[in-house]
C-alpha cells in the first residue's frame, strides 16, 4: 500500500467535525458521553455506513482490501490436505510497513518475497490496500509457498491467508516463515522471519520493527470446532484532544469479507478509567452490538453486548495518530462471540 494505504489498517476520516483541529465543544460531548452507560449509545438501527457513506469511502480507499481466487485453493494437493478429517484451519491478518501511517516518511521500503508454512497449505484470501503499480501476488509453485511483491512508504500493506494443518497435534509446532527479497526490518535474521502460529493466536503481535517505523503485525485464531461468529475488526483511533478521541473502523469476518462498520469514542473519565465505546451495525445499517471495554499502553479488550446481553468479546492494539493534520491512529484487533474458545 504505498502512498495510498491498508494500515491503514489506519487515518484521517471525519465524524461529523474536523479532527485536524481541536473543538472544544466536541471535546467536552466526547468527555459527557464517556461518563455514559455504553457511552451514551443506543440499540437502534441506522442508516448503512451510519448515514456517511461519503466519508467510509474515504476509509475504503485507505483501507481497501480485495477478495482474491486463489487458484491454489481448487490444486489435487490442496484438497487432499483439506480433506483430512483431523485438518485444523488458521485465519491470519498480516500487515507490514509504517504502522501508524507517517506522511511524513520519503523512505519507501521493499517487503517483496515469499510466505510459506513447513506443512499443510496455505491459501491467501484478501489483498489489503496493494496497489496495481507494486503489489501482486505472484505464481504459486506449491501449497505451502505465497510470493508476492509489495512497497510501502507512509503507510502499510497486507494479506488475509488460511492456513490448513493437517496434523494439529504433531510434535513440531506449525510454522509461518516470511523470506524478504531484501533485508528486513530489526526481528527478523538476514530478511528471514520464522513465526510459530500458536504465537499470534493471542492476539495482534508485533514481528518486526525498524527505527524508521516499519513494523510487521499478525493476528490470528483457529476456527472454532463449534460454529460461532467471529472476525477481525480495523481502523482509526483517532485523538480529538488529551484523554478524548474518536473511532471508526469495519469489522470483517474470518476471511475478511466485509459484515458490517464501527463508530465510537474513547477517552478518560473522572475515574481515571481508560474506556472506549463503539456501535457495530451490518452493511444495511441494522444494530449487531456495542463493542465497550478498556484500553491502555497499545492495547484494548473488552465486551460485545446485543440486545441480549453480552455476546462476546473482542481485543487488540491500537496506536494513536502522530502530530499533524494529515495522519491518524489505528486499530487492530479480533472479536468472536463467547462460544468460539477463542483468545482474544
Amino acid at each position: 500500500m504505498t502512498n495510498r494505504m491498508i494500515s491503514v489498517l489506519s487515518f484521517l476520516l471525519l465524524l461529523g467535525g474536523c479532527y485536524a483541529t481541536t473543538d472544544e465543544a466536541e471535546v467536552g460531548e466526547i468527555g459527557a458521553a464517556l461518563e455514559l452507560d455504553n457511552g451514551g449509545l443506543d440499540m437502534e438501527d441506522e442508516l448503512p455506513t451510519f448515514g456517511m457513506e461519503e466519508r467510509f469511502e474515504e476509509l475504503a480507499l485507505l483501507e481497501a482490501d480485495l477478495p482474491v481466487t486463489d487458484p491454489m485453493e481448487a490444486d489435487s494437493a490442496t484438497l487432499a490436505i483439506t480433506s483430512v478429517p483431523e485438518a485444523v484451519a488458521v485465519n491470519v491478518a498480516i500487515v507490514w510497513g509504517q504502522i501508524p501511517g507517517d506522511r511524513t516518511n520519503e523512505v519507501p521500503h521493499d517487503w517483496s518475497g515469499v510466505l510459506a508454512v513447513n506443512r499443510g497449505a496455505l491459501i491467501a484470501r484478501r489483498t489489503v490496500m496493494f496497489e496495481p503499480v507494486t503489489d501482486r501476488l505472484l505464481p504459486r509453485p506449491n501449497p505451502q509457498v505465497l510470493p508476492f511483491t509489495s512497497a510501502t512508504l507512509p503507510h502499510h500493506d497486507g494479506l488475509v491467508i488460511t492456513i490448513v494443518d493437517p496434523t494439529p497435534e504433531a510434535p513440531e509446532p506449525l510454522i509461518l516463515t516470511y523470506v524478504a527479497d531484501l533485508p528486513g526490518p530489526a526481528g527478523s535474521e538476514g530478511g528471514t522471519l520464522r513465526v510459530p502460529l500458536r504465537a499470534i493466536l493471542g492476539g495482534p503481535t508485533e514481528l518486526a520493527s525498524d527505527p524508521a517505523g516499519n513494523r510487521m503485525v499478525a493476528a490470528a485464531h483457529a476456527r472454532p470446532i463449534d460454529v460461532c461468529q467471529h472476525g477481525f475488526t480495523m481502523g482509526r483511533w483517532h485523538r480529538v484532544a488529551e484523554g478524548r478521541g474518536r473511532l471508526v473502523g469495519r469489522v470483517v469476518g474470518a476471511d475478511g469479507e466485509l459484515l458490517g462498520h464501527m463508530r465510537g469514542i474513547y477517552g478518560v473519565r473522572a475515574s481515571g478509567e481508560q474506556v472506549f465505546f463503539g456501535k457495530y451495525i451490518n452493511t444495511e445499517g441494522r444494530f449487531r452490538g456495542i463493542f465497550a471495554g478498556r484500553y491502555d499502553d497499545g492495547h484494548f479488550e473488552g465486551r460485545w453486548i446485543t440486545r441480549d446481553g453480552e455476546r462476546g468479546g473482542l481485543g487488540g492494539e491500537y496506536r494513536e495518530q502522530i502530530p499533524g493534520p494529515e495522519t491518524g491512529g489505528h486499530f487492530l484487533g479480533r472479536w468472536g462471540e463467547a462460544t468460539c474458545d477463542v483468545r482474544l
